[in-house]
């Protein structure tokens, strides 16, 4: 599998899990996070570790995945954060998602971030 997406619903957070895809995933990837965004409610948190994949997304696998963000702003996103630990992917993060690409090595400083959120 290239992916996994858990849904927290008590922690109203979604952490997806990305080892490499490819254009065939991504159709069922975004079914699968509309799916997700409708078991969370407004100020869900989410996380995206890609510490385990092998490679950055390709130019057209980026493009077909744009829509996620404007999913998840329409469904009340509170803060999303990014686990990274190359240069490549923190480059790629923010070229695709803007203020939303913070990123973090680990995902224990990710999660202690959207708790920091939740505070304010």
């Amino acid at each position: 599998m290239p992916y996994t997406m858990d849904v927290n619903v008590a922690k109203n957070q979604v952490l997806v899990k990305a080892f490499g895809l490819t254009e065939a995933d991504v159709p069922a990837y975004i079914s699968d996070f509309e799916q997700a965004m409708k078991k969370l409610k407004p100020g869900f948190t989410g996380v995206t570790d890609v510490t385990d994949s092998k490679t950055i997304l390709t130019p057209e696998v980026a493009a077909m995945l744009a829509p996620t963000g404007d999913i998840a702003v329409a469904h009340g996103v509170g803060g999303w954060v990014y686990v990274a630990d190359t240069p490549m992917w923190k480059m790629q993060m923010k070229r695709l998602f803007g203020k939303f690409a913070v990123h973090y090595p680990t995902y224990e400083e990710a999660d202690a971030y959207l708790n920091s959120l939740l505070k304010q």
